[in-house]
């Protein structure tokens, strides 16, 4: 692939991107379409060299050109000319759509690639932002086959198991710190810090992932230090936003627990939430050494507070992800078995695609069920191990 060179000149808040930008190495840092909305994540782009591919901008650069050319002829200012974009014509040529599985699989790759690469002379910081708001700008236009996706794979494959983890933490923090009336900035802090929390063991935590040895001591050190010794990592790799670098240290601290949430200060706030997801997230993933537990279960785990009842963490995280996942396997009252493919109404009250019959046959057709219709509601959930189908997925997501 052939880079050119593009202004950040060109940049602006809010304006969808006319191609895929990328760094000096032809890594895509933001595709086409998607708009920077993030002042932080803005300026990090804007201080950096950046580049598209010659064959996907030509016709953007061609407007541009002709725009100019035209205000020369018209004796504009060279202010004027050096300022000018091109006209709103819309593209005549479009990237190859990724599938959602291919997509979600290509943000994972991007985020491992970059934290790899957590550095004071790297652009690591650019391309987690890009992550974030990639990962961020996919939720809102498509929440439910998004978690679909992360919630089945983390218990079917240990592939890139930290990066994976992290992006799911991201899904679900984003989705129930809004509920729980946090700001703007604190969600974008918290975000960061999901994605980020286990940098200083992600090496660590991938082959830990895909293994059955034991721990050694060793080994339980680096675990036991990783988040004050990310924390350094990032501080020293010029990561300059103090809350998430707060949340990041405390996202283990389970003192003050009892504490009501809005007596706690925004870093304990943020980081009791991610400790939440974090362990939910870990509780349905596949590991070498062990099943994954349902996610029914762990949901029902993670939404408890101190006192064995949902706690304000846990009622947000019941509306975020519901108390059946999406990606989760569940029996309904009917006999069938099925998977969720979207939250419902009410956290107990899914959609579902039924792929197993009552008599034990797989489905010729996966059949979308609303439980909310007492004759299928859920009767429980199902560990994946026992459902010998294998879901057609785009089929699933295309009957909602």
């Amino acid at each position: 692939m052939k880079l050119v060179a593009f202004s950040p000149q060109y940049l602006r808040l809010n304006e969808p991107l006319p191609f895929g930008l990328r760094d000096a190495e032809g890594r895509l840092l933001l595709a086409a379409g998607l708009q920077v909305q993030d002042r932080a994540m803005f300026e990090e782009l804007t201080e950096q060299p950046l580049y598209a591919s010659e064959s996907e901008s030509a016709e953007w650069n061609r407007r541009l050109a002709a725009v100019r050319d035209q205000l020369i002829r018209q004796g504009a200012a060279l202010k004027d000319v050096a300022a000018a974009r091109p006209d709103t014509t819309p593209r005549e040529t479009k990237p190859v759509a990724l599938g959602l599985s291919e997509e979600l699989q290509e943000i994972v790759s991007q985020l491992d690639a970059a934290l790899r690469d957590v550095r004071p002379d790297s652009d690591w910081r650019s391309r987690v932002f890009a992550v974030h708001l990639r990962a961020r700008q996919l939720a809102e236009r498509r929440l439910d086959a998004s978690l679909y996706h992360l919630v089945y794979e983390a218990s079917h494959s240990t592939q890139k198991y930290s990066c994976h983890h992290a992006l799911l933490a991201l899904l679900i923090c984003e989705q129930a710190a809004p509920l729980l009336g946090w700001t703007r900035t604190w969600v974008d802090s918290l975000g960061r810090a999901a994605l980020t929390m286990n940098v200083a063991m992600q090496r660590l935590q991938d082959v830990l992932a895909s293994t059955h040895l034991t721990v050694t001591a060793e080994q339980r050190a680096e675990i036991d230090t990783h988040a004050a010794r990310g924390v350094q990592m990032l501080k020293d790799a010029g990561l300059g936003d103090p809350l998430c670098l707060a949340v990041v240290e405390l996202h283990h601290d389970a003192s003050l627990a009892d504490k009501a949430l809005a007596e706690l200060p925004p870093e304990r706030q943020l980081a009791r939430l991610l400790r939440r997801v974090d362990i939910f997230a870990a509780k349905i993933s596949r590991r070498g050494s062990r099943a994954p537990m349902s996610p029914v279960q762990a949901a029902r785990e993670a939404c408890l507070g101190s006192q064995g009842v949902p706690d304000e963490i846990g009622g947000a995280l019941l509306k975020a992800v519901g108390l059946y996942p999406p990606g989760s396997f569940v029996e309904l009252v009917s006999g069938e078995i099925g998977i969720v493919v979207a939250r419902g109404r009410r956290a107990n009250l899914p959609y579902v695609a039924s792929l197993v019959a009552a008599a034990g046959s797989a489905l010729g057709e996966p059949v979308l069920r609303d439980t909310l219709d007492r004759r299928y509601a859920v009767r429980g959930a199902v560990a994946s191990h026992r459902v010998k189908v294998r879901p057609p997925h785009e089929r699933l997501m295309a009957l909602r």
